[in-house]
């Protein structure tokens, strides 16, 4: 096709690898540019709510607050504040690279999509399949991650209220399960018909922020040295050089964007997808610094000793500092419950998404079920199916926890490792495309200068290896049962659940878009 033409259309057509699948199994993978199966799903998606649920999910100075400790421990200030800074260059590359794409291709199956469709014939199954079972994989422990979250909020209110309250592991356990069920019904009966929630929750997490940074600072009667602040890394990782402590430590930064994709898995219910969902991407990384350092900053010079807030009964050392910091346990708790608030509206956001990609995923016939998976429920329209099954997965993560919190925390660490592989690998089929218009198109609604796209697409390829490597790092040393990172542990559990499937399902049946010649 001429250069500066548009994909005319793709297609599940087989490739050498899919041969065997009867033709009449491929006719239902036939799409359209939109990668849509008779158009099921209704578009109910502006620019403004697409990014509300986009930033919802990410909550940045949220993810800072929630996994503050880990920041503390393993530098300190200086791998806070540098570390956001390194996280949003670093993601805003990402954002860059599925934007492009998401402009050419807006389908559900964002990512794996974009992979079915880069891959050469012999590779274009067995990459994209890896790359959509990542990012599901990212999805379940991204929900994983925001109950607990949750759960850990609600539960430290109750130990600071009262004291004498003497807290089991099992008791978080059914705490986080409630919120995992109830999300998930509210998510079923009631999210399309109150999708003003998450404009609610935008701008309830946008001014609880303000408010936040402003207060703790203005409260506050500590002087805090700004060269501490900026120039002294804190090595609290007990041996580890301060490089890897340095690197280890963003995770807490890195949080702050999970789930940056979302945005491209409501494409389908997105009004003009190819303009909306890049700008969306891109927002939410750029709303995302623009909360979480100015937060930051603000908590730093707060309070001058914040490992001491390591120590803090309650579980939230970031609570610990707010009291501190206003000096009215009050005005701490009312932060608390609006942090609260914003984790179940981002838990519901995380369903919704996450159902939507599996979904996806199952109308490529990727899964066991995948006719029920599938299906939208003709009165919800909604994939119900496909979101009970995300909800039964965040159950099960959660039994991990009454076993081991340190191997639940794991569960949650691979969140964004999985995630920047399912990014990375279309950024690297990309560059060995040579960004070609016919992937490309010159007219496609958002573009970037070739060197900055290649410089993107480098950058993705390059932070997946860093995240990859650095976060299946313990972040304490000596090495013991307790603090023993077991990343790598679930990352060899998600490869062999995914190659058990392939081998017993998908290996006949799976079947990604592909572009038509």
């Amino acid at each position: 096709m001429a250069s500066a033409e548009r994909p005319k259309s793709l297609t599940a057509k087989p490739n050498n690898d899919a041969a065997e699948i009867p033709d009449t199994e491929m006719a239902k993978g036939e799409m359209g540019i939109a990668g849509q199966l008779d158009m099921p799903m209704k578009r109910k998606f502006n620019i403004f709510s697409i990014i509300a649920v986009g930033y919802n999910i990410s909550n940045s100075w949220v993810a800072i607050a929630a996994s503050f400790a880990i920041a503390i421990q393993s530098g300190g200030a200086v791998s806070l504040l540098y570390g956001i800074i390194l996280v949003t260059f670093a993601m805003l590359c990402t954002g860059v690279t599925l934007a492009e794409l998401a402009s050419v291709y807006p389908t559900a199956g964002g990512q794996y999509h974009f992979t079915s469709i880069l891959a050469s014939r012999r590779w274009s199954r067995s990459l994209s399949y890896l790359s959509g079972l990542a990012a599901i994989f990212s999805w379940i422990c991204l929900g994983a991650s925001i109950a607990l979250s949750a759960t850990n909020s609600l539960m430290a209110i109750i130990i600071r209220w009262r004291p004498e309250y003497v807290s089991q592991t099992w008791h978080y356990f059914l705490v986080y399960q409630l919120f995992n069920i109830v999300i998930v019904l509210y998510n079923a009966f009631l999210t399309n018909k109150t999708l003003w929630v998450y404009n609610v929750g935008f701008l309830l997490s946008i001014s609880t922020f303000v408010v936040i940074t402003i207060t703790c600072p203005a409260r506050s009667n500590v002087h805090v040295d700004s060269r501490e602040v900026w120039g002294t890394l804190v090595n609290g990782s007990g041996g580890w050089p301060d490089g890897i402590s340095f690197l280890t430590g963003l995770s807490t930064p890195q949080f702050m964007l999970s789930g940056l994709d979302a945005t491209l898995h409501l494409a389908e219910e997105c009004l003009n997808p190819e303009r909306v969902v890049p700008k969306a991407v891109l927002v939410t990384v750029l709303v995302g610094f623009l909360t979480a350092f100015p937060f930051s900053i603000g908590i730093i010079y707060s309070y001058r000793n914040v490992e001491l807030s390591l120590t803090t009964n309650t579980g939230f050392p970031i609570y610990f500092i707010w009291e501190k910091a206003t000096q009215s346990p009050a005005a701490a708790t009312v932060f608390m419950a609006s942090l609260f608030t914003i984790s179940c509206v981002a838990l519901n956001a995380v369903h919704q998404t996450a159902s939507r990609l599996t979904w996806s995923f199952a109308r490529d016939d990727a899964l066991f079920y995948s006719r029920k998976l599938a299906s939208i429920h003709p009165s919800l329209g909604i994939p119900l199916y496909a979101l009970i099954l995300n909800g039964v997965c965040v159950f099960l993560v959660g039994i991990v926890y009454v076993c081991s919190s340190t191997a639940f925390n794991s569960f949650i660490s691979t969140t964004v490792i999985v995630a920047q592989i399912s990014f990375a690998i279309p950024a690297l089929l990309l560059i060995l495309r040579r960004r070609a218009p016919h992937y490309l198109p010159t007219n496609r609604p958002f573009k970037v200068p070739t060197i900055v796209g290649y410089v993107s697409n480098i950058i993705c390829i390059i932070w997946a290896i860093i995240l990859t490597v650095f976060f299946c790092f313990p972040t304490l040393l000596p090495v013991t049962g307790g603090n023993m990172n077991y990343a790598s542990v679930v990352l060899v559990v998600m490869l062999l659940i995914g190659l058990a499937n392939w081998f017993a399902y998908a290996r006949k049946h799976y079947h990604g878009p592909r572009l038509e010649m």
